[in-house]
């Protein structure tokens, strides 16, 4: 069954289990590899579901190793890049961390002023000495154990409740069911908060998926986001090595976690990873120069430092050079200072950040085309950071790393245009990371055995006497 499904990966870049189940009662290559066996949809579901979910990732490993040993493939440079697949959820099941948080907030506001309220009845109505405390902080188990005493009062004082039309609820009751309704909202509220964790948004068809910016819209680029997953894959020799899938919408945070899970398979960090400015920060800098890796990430503002210095960006903080005394001059001719130094922990690596003020601009003929601070132009600067950037430029405009981001655009990008225009695989059919991960990792192992033997039949070609 495993190579009757890899066979339809690769030949259709994506087979349902009811195509799988049509293909082997209608095409000669599949009723071959099943022996004439017709196994239906839900047989294969089975298979895919219980067989292929944990050790998918190592097949595929074992088969990429497997191309390593049989056909030419350069591991010591990996090309990197990232695309967005769009999950198979309903677009309108939006749930925002920040409204989530807001309405939390407001419903625990509500279930105070009820508790109030339901303090002064009791004092004044019920005649009790008991009262009920008034917290700031949320607690769910609290306001559960207040709708467990008011059960209980009415329980010991034969009070019924009461529910549909026409039916004259008590007092308590009322306030029973008002706190009953809050604590089903904030009961609701935690759990969408527990499910986004460090994210922004999920949906509530497939929670582990987060809303994202997609290239395609179908509401004519009014900018409304859409379910997905951030899907990276790294190619060598135009093949895929390995791939990483998150809910990040930012390729950025993958970097790090991909780099890791390519070690886990292959025991060794490839000597160059060739990635656009979207994986450009000193985080990955720096962890690029703890495993030896050469420096080809992009940075973004790279392409904008290459422009010629003119009227218009002169004023920008790139065009800022320094001196032979290594003093940052500005348009004008006159030098910053440095104010401070820190260091910066908010990322994984600590770094040095200065500031630096201009103390010429009070009559300064440039100062409104520079600057509009009322203490003149300030700059914020990173030698660390500096450095890195220098790495990468002097390494990208080299001929060699002239070759290497061309073939990145070609390899890397051309994957997932084979995936996604030639055989239309643009969206997700299954639900949840886990079925996600086992649909791109198929995928995955499609492409690698289509690409391996369009080699080998290029390189038989290639070996037969030219007429």
């Amino acid at each position: 069954m495993f190579n009757t499904l890899i066979l339809a990966w690769a030949l259709f870049g994506y087979a349902s289990t009811r195509k799988l189940e049509e293909l082997c009662r209608t095409d000669i290559r599949f009723m071959f590899l099943m022996n004439n066996y017709r196994p239906s949809h839900q047989a294969f579901h089975r298979f895919i579901h219980d067989d292929l979910k944990m050790p998918i990732d190592k097949i595929f490993t074992e088969i990429n190793k497997y191309i390593e040993n049989h056909d030419t493939v350069d591991t010591s440079v990996l090309y990197l890049d990232g695309t967005k697949f769009e999950a198979n959820a309903n677009k309108m099941t939006f749930v925002w961390k920040k409204a989530t948080t807001k309405y939390r907030s407001r419903c625990w506001e509500k279930t105070m002023k009820c508790i109030q309220r339901l303090n002064h009845y009791i004092k004044n109505d019920l005649e009790l000495s008991m009262l009920f405390s008034v917290y700031h902080e949320i607690r769910l188990d609290y306001l559960i154990d207040v709708c467990d005493w008011i059960e209980q009062y009415m329980k010991d004082h034969g009070i019924d409740f009461k529910h549909g039309k026409g039916q004259r609820k008590h007092e308590i009751q009322r306030f029973y069911d008002e706190l009953k309704e809050y604590a089903l909202k904030m009961y609701k509220y935690t759990l969408h908060l527990d499910i986004l964790e460090e994210r922004n948004s999920f949906s509530k068809t497939d929670p582990d998926a987060t809303f994202m910016h997609m290239k395609y819209d179908y509401y004519n680029n009014t900018g409304v986001f859409k379910p997905g997953y951030n899907v990276q894959m790294g190619v060598s020799s135009e093949y895929i090595r390995h791939i990483y899938v998150s809910c990040d919408a930012n390729d950025m945070k993958t970097y790090v976690p991909f780099m890791e899970g390519y070690y886990d398979a292959y025991k060794a960090y490839p000597s160059i990873v060739s990635a656009d400015a979207g994986y450009g920060s000193y985080d990955n800098y720096s962890y690029n120069s703890i495993h030896n890796i050469r420096q080809y990430l992009k940075y973004s503002g790279y392409e904008k430092e290459k422009e010629k210095k003119t009227k218009r960006n002169q004023f920008k903080s790139f065009q800022m050079k320094e001196n032979e005394s290594g003093e940052i001059i500005c348009p004008a001719g006159h030098a910053f200072t440095l104010v401070s130094a820190r260091l910066d922990h908010r990322s994984v690596y600590p770094r040095i950040n200065q500031k630096y003020v201009n103390e010429h601009c009070g009559e300064c003929p440039l100062r409104s085309k520079c600057t509009k601070a009322k203490n003149g132009r300030t700059l914020n600067r990173s030698r660390d950071v500096e450095k890195y950037h220098k790495e990468v430029r002097e390494n990208i405009e080299s001929d060699e790393g002239k070759k290497i981001m061309t073939q990145r655009s070609i390899q890397a990008e051309g994957v997932f245009a084979n995936l996604k225009q030639d055989y239309g695989y643009t969206r997700l059919r299954r639900r949840g990371e886990s079925g996600v991960k086992e649909e791109i990792f198929l995928a995955a192992i499609g492409y690698n055995i289509r690409k391996y033997h369009k080699h080998k039949h290029r390189q038989k070609e290639e070996k037969l006497p030219q007429a």
